[in-house]
């Protein structure tokens, strides 16, 4: 076993991402687990400076308890080194302070996490053959860093990044990435927070299991800036409640629109096309007339005894639950629509393909906790469950794919806890059958932790002999903001490889926010696209 060591401060909470992450490695039969922690003296010498304590941070926290409150973010809980021998008797809890460079080396360490606020390196703990592991909750390049969330939210950016790093040489202003992911921002500090540190204990617990494996490489970014000890002043902070509180406001208004009319800050509508997605005029499309109360998205095209279906989640306001319908493909509109799957659950993402004789429906069961995987009986409207997978699991979108070599790989996303987020992870398993009983994981699950491409955005198709893979780019603070479409250069059980060929905004028509689902065939094409505030589409 590799033993590894955690870092935790006795003066701060834990949160629920460090309780997951502990929790994780502690059961992981591979490694030893060493608690180190920080105590008050040791954090002063160490950055002295790497709290707010000025009025305007005081005003921050004191308005963070309140906003925690409001939005019932999780609370953290105070952790001691009694509270850790408590919960994992039978782990071994030293300070930190004994494992300074002028102490004695404890050489056995394979590594070092650090969970705290205060960066560290080989000279504050020389004790790790892979150095010691800060986890930054923003992009290593940027020039800020100070609390977790306040800039993206404030500034307006696209996203909130997470960086892996070691700090080189003991230059503090100098690091060596060994690992990034990027997550979607929120609209308030603590749920994006919230988001990106949940987000992060994935990254992590992939880059542990990776020293576990010999056929694994590591490529580390040398030498990167570390971003500034950049605080909040008085402007910053009125400026953050201010956008807070309109927010909160804007928020309130769509919940009341929602529960007395009806109304909903988006209304996902088809469209439908003929020919290659990339190269039509889209801003002469007009989308699929359908019922106000409802909205219809995730659509994919099958064909079938001569006709073409398009099979899609059809989402009601008044159930606030998603079935599965199915209409049959005319010119620029649809016939014949009906459902075809109801639950009591919600359903979304009806991936329908044929295998031999019979026809499967592999529809998003993530409200059931579950994979689920049906067979026609009647078709399009009678389906017999043929198989589960990823019991108690929160998976969504899930997809087949069969290379040139008749593999099949089952492309799918998942959320590791119910904290964190859903869009950020896609993982790779090569499945036996459509059994499901065998599903061997990618090296490298999840081969992506990256919410602006991580999500499934509808069937892969082919170009040639070239695969693609579309997904969704969740970024703004939106839901399924754009679509990327993704060439697939490297796949096996060790590699994985993409690359971003195009990206598609929801410019071609006024009123519209996101778009994030595309199914292409070899004759027609059809995707979704998302209205703000259910405006009039044109017709």
């Amino acid at each position: 076993m590799k033993k590894v060591g955690f870092v935790y401060s006795t003066d701060a909470p834990m949160y629920n991402w460090q309780q997951r992450f502990v929790k994780s490695v502690v059961e992981n039969q591979n490694f030893e687990t060493v608690f180190l922690y920080l105590d008050q003296a040791f954090k002063r010498e160490t950055a002295p400076n790497s709290t707010i304590n000025s009025l305007a941070g005081t005003l921050l926290n004191l308005h963070l308890v309140f906003e925690k409150k409001l939005l019932n973010t999780m609370q953290p809980i105070s952790v001691t080194s009694d509270f850790l021998k408590s919960t994992y008797p039978s782990i071994t809890t030293i300070n930190v302070a004994s494992l300074r460079k002028d102490g004695p080396k404890n050489p056995d360490f394979e590594v070092i996490v650090n969970l705290t606020d205060v960066l560290l390196s080989e000279d504050d703990i020389n004790a790790s053959k892979n150095g010691v592991w800060n986890i930054l909750f923003s992009d290593a390049e940027q020039n800020r860093r100070g609390p977790i969330g306040f800039w993206e939210v404030l500034e307006g950016d696209s996203g909130i990044g997470a960086t892996l790093c070691t700090i080189a040489d003991n230059n503090q202003d100098r690091c060596n990435i060994r690992s990034t992911c990027f997550f979607n921002r929120a609209w308030s500090m603590s749920e994006t927070s919230r988001t990106v540190t949940e987000g992060a204990v994935s990254m992590v617990l992939k880059e542990l299991n990776a020293l576990s494996d010999d056929n694994r490489t590591i490529s580390l970014k040398p030498d990167s800036q570390l971003p500034n000890m950049k605080y909040p002043g008085f402007s910053d902070v009125f400026r953050y409640m201010g956008r807070f509180y309109n927010g909160l406001g804007a928020k309130a208004l769509e919940k009341l629109g929602n529960a007395f009319f009806g109304i909903r800050p988006e209304k996902w509508s088809l469209f439908l096309g003929y020919g290659d997605f990339e190269t039509a005029s889209l801003d002469k499309l007009k989308s699929v007339p359908m019922p106000k109360d409802e909205f219809w998205a995730d659509p994919f095209l099958f064909e079938h005894e001569g006709r073409d279906y398009v099979f899609f989640e059809n989402y009601s306001y008044h159930t606030k639950r998603g079935k599965i319908s199915c209409g049959i493909l005319e010119g620029p509109t649809l016939k014949d629509v009906k459902d075809v799957m109801v639950r009591d659950y919600h359903l979304s993402f009806p991936f329908i393909f044929r295998e031999g004789e019979h026809i499967y429906l592999m529809p998003e069961t993530s409200a059931n906790k579950r994979l689920e995987l049906y067979r026609a009986v009647d078709f399009p409207v009678s389906w017999e469950l043929y198989s589960t997978a990823f019991e108690g699991e929160l998976v969504a979108d899930p997809l087949f794919y069969t290379d040139a070599d008749n593999q099949r790989w089952l492309f799918i996303n998942k959320q590791a806890d119910g904290a964190s987020p859903m869009n950020s992870e896609l993982f790779i398993y090569r499945a036996d059958s459509l059994h499901l009983k065998e599903l061997v994981p990618h090296r490298q699950n999840p081969v992506i932790i990256d919410a602006r491409v991580a999500r499934n955005g509808g069937g892969i198709f082919k170009k040639g002999n070239v695969p693609f893979r579309p997904s969704q780019r969740n970024e703004d603070g939106i839901y399924g903001r754009a679509l990327n479409i993704n060439q697939i250069k490297k796949l096996s059980l060790e590699e994985y490889e993409e690359a971003v060929t195009a990206v598609y905004h929801p410019t071609f028509d006024k009123g519209l926010m996101a778009m994030h689902h595309l199914h292409q065939t070899k004759k027609a094409f059809v995707f979704d696209a998302a209205y703000r505030n259910s405006l009039k589409m044109k017709s």
